[in-house]
């Protein structure tokens, strides 16, 4: 089976239309509060750079508002939530039972907003010969239980071939790099998308993404775990090509052994790719001002406009996934 080289097969469009969530009797004064002023919010690391362009966009929008961001692991960001050290917070997670359990026992109330849907992807150097793996490959590779590529045999020969001639040797050995234990998708890939009980001891332990992919453009034996919003150019469904991800062909618990499929908005979208997260800003927040302003931002056409430009999947306006043959 020979790998093709063609541009994405999927693209999203927005069907726009205005959510206006700041309503009453006096319209315009709450409307101003809630664009007037200043405000903080903790960002997952894996969404700094979605937030970054959501900032910029907002207050463009709104010259008077300023919107104060920093940006931390999400086990940091939650444990800022909860011990009321910052109000608001984008993660790449629910709240689990017993944080909001722990947040009803402090008297904390925290509304929470689905913002947008993300992919996890698996990175390698774009010389790599590897193309696609299952499942099952995934699991294996970060388990530890594969430690050489020469190991993996896909139905793509082609690949199986070029494995053997580009990657001998010392280049044969699986280089690892994941994310730190507190980083929302050490967790995710892990027990969710995985379903391993540990990540190889062999893995890279990295403090940021961007170490992840400067990792990856250097090593042609690694791989690394991505989220969309890191490997987006910012241009929609136009992607970061200093690293590659691999397609994926997910393996049932039945053992019924699925398309092998890009790492992409549209698959993502389409849920034809296996591996994706809900986004969500939880916020303690309970007056009016710059944060509602940012909420309604967020959930209307002008935030989740950024958020297609930005490779993700927008889940507050309605889409036409267009399959292009």
């Amino acid at each position: 089976m020979k790998t093709q080289n063609f541009k994405y097969g999927f693209r999203l469009f927005l069907t726009l239309f205005l959510l206006v969530l700041i309503q009453g009797c006096d319209f315009g004064e709450l409307k101003q509060k809630a664009v007037t002023g200043e405000a903080s919010v903790v960002t997952d690391e894996t969404l700094a750079p979605l937030m970054k362009e959501l900032d910029s966009e907002f207050e463009r929008l709104n010259p008077e508002a300023k919107l104060n961001y920093t940006v931390q692991p999400s086990k940091v960001a939650v444990t800022e939530l909860l011990n009321r050290d910052v109000k608001s917070i984008l993660i790449g997670r629910e709240l689990t039972e017993e944080e909001l359990q722990f947040a009803k026992k402090v008297n904390l109330e925290i509304t929470k907003h689905e913002v947008a849907l993300d992919g996890i992807g698996f990175i390698v150097n774009p010389v790599c010969p590897i193309e696609r793996l299952t499942s099952e490959d995934l699991k294996k590779i970060f388990s530890g239980q594969i430690t050489k590529w020469s190991q993996i045999k896909v139905e793509d020969e082609e690949q199986n071939q070029n494995v053997i001639k580009k990657l001998k040797g010392t280049k044969d050995d699986i280089k690892l790099f994941i994310q730190r234990p507190n980083s929302s998708l050490y967790d995710l890939v892990k027990d969710s998308a995985l379903k391993i009980n540990s990540f190889a001891e062999s893995s890279v332990i990295c403090s940021t993404s961007v170490q992840i992919l400067e990792s990856i453009r250097k090593d042609i034996n690694g791989i690394g775990i991505i989220n969309l919003s890191w490997i987006s150019k910012g241009n929609q469904d136009e992607q970061d090509s200093t690293v590659k991800p691999v397609r994926v062909s997910f393996i049932t618990p039945t053992g019924t052994q699925r398309d092998y499929a890009m790492f992409h908005q549209g698959t993502v979208a389409y849920r034809s790719y296996p591996y994706f997260r809900k986004i969500y800003l939880y916020t303690a927040e309970v007056d009016i001002n710059v944060i509602m302003g940012f909420i309604t931002f967020l959930l209307n056409k002008d935030g989740q406009t950024i958020v297609l430009k930005n490779g993700l999947v927008p889940v507050n306006q309605p889409l036409r996934i267009i399959k292009l043959e």
